[in-house]
């Protein structure tokens, strides 16, 4: 879990940050980000008539409130579920919108300025997680054709090394 200094100098690194308003929600978020991960892009906006600060991670994009009375609000969404990003402005503000299939999250009276930036780190983390995960899989199972196998244990059990009972248990699992 980072630390409050470790969240600021992350924040501090991230050139295109906007935080008007939202020092409570970034003394949260040591409590939100779990080992490794950290803040990549940040922005803020109003949701109704309260102050919300949005964060790109790794992992996903959560929007944090923590008001005055009501404690911690936060709506995450992982990247790999995240089905689009959109945003639209004006001369000086505009809105963000995530939405991942079931659900959407709107932030408007986002400054102009930290708009496309941030949907921008957004997007170029998504696609290099579902990237990741579409690779991976390959790499670490590699594909096996059930008749290659099949093929290998009629001539294991034709060579005698394996008995005709043996042959059929693994021909069971292979066809199960």
């Amino acid at each position: 879990m980072p630390t409050i200094d470790d969240v600021k100098r992350q924040i501090a690194a991230y050139k295109n940050r906007y935080i008007f308003w939202t020092e409570k929600e970034i003394r949260a978020l040591p409590e939100i980000l779990d080992d490794g991960e950290s803040v990549l892009a940040i922005t803020s906006g109003i949701v109704d008539t309260s102050t919300w600060l949005a964060v790109c991670t790794q992992r996903r994009v959560i929007f944090l409130n923590r008001g005055m009375v009501y404690g911690l609000r936060q709506v995450q969404f992982p990247l790999d579920r995240i089905q689009s990003i959109d945003h639209s402005f004006t001369i000086v503000f505009g809105s963000i919108r995530v939405w991942d299939g079931a659900s959407a999250f709107t932030l408007n009276l986002v400054l102009k300025n930290s708009i496309m930036p941030f949907v921008r780190v957004t997007e170029e983390n998504m696609y290099a997680l579902k990237k990741q995960q579409h690779t991976a899989p390959a790499a670490r199972q590699p594909a096996t054709d059930v008749a290659s196998q099949l093929a290998k244990l009629a001539e294991l059990k034709e060579k005698g090394h394996l008995t005709e009972a043996e042959f059929q248990a693994e021909k069971k699992k292979l066809l199960a």
